[in-house]
């Protein structure tokens, strides 16, 4: 889709479904620089100010809102998510990052697959 004002629109859609209307959330279209991983997406947050910008590559592996939904699901996880990263040690962090991405990818299907039956 990569249409700014459609993408505002998908974001508002789940920032009111997952009870997140207190963030001021924004998109980006982005080229990923990644040469070890195929990225789609990407979350930059100020958890103080409660801001957020959604990153969207300009060439994504996933729907678009695949890619939204799984980027609020990280915010939604952020400060557990922050808070254990700073207690794992660093030769675990490998292991950490892939189950957080594991976690965030069932319950953005779970989240999806609920939608369509509503």
């Amino acid at each position: 889709m990569n249409n700014k004002k459609e993408m505002q629109k998908l974001i508002k859609k789940w920032q009111l479904m997952l009870g997140l209307e207190d963030w001021i959330l924004n998109v980006k279209f982005v080229d990923f620089n990644r040469k070890d991983y195929e990225q789609s997406g990407d979350i930059k947050v100020d958890q103080k100010n409660k801001k957020a910008t959604i990153l969207i590559s300009n060439n994504p592996k996933y729907s678009d809102e695949q890619i939204i939904v799984h980027e609020l699901v990280h915010l939604l996880l952020w400060e557990y998510d922050h808070h254990r990263e700073n207690l794992i040690p660093k030769n675990k962090k490998g292991r950490y990052f892939n189950l957080l991405e594991k976690t965030a990818a069932k319950f953005t299907k779970i989240l999806l697959q609920n939608n369509k039956q509503f």
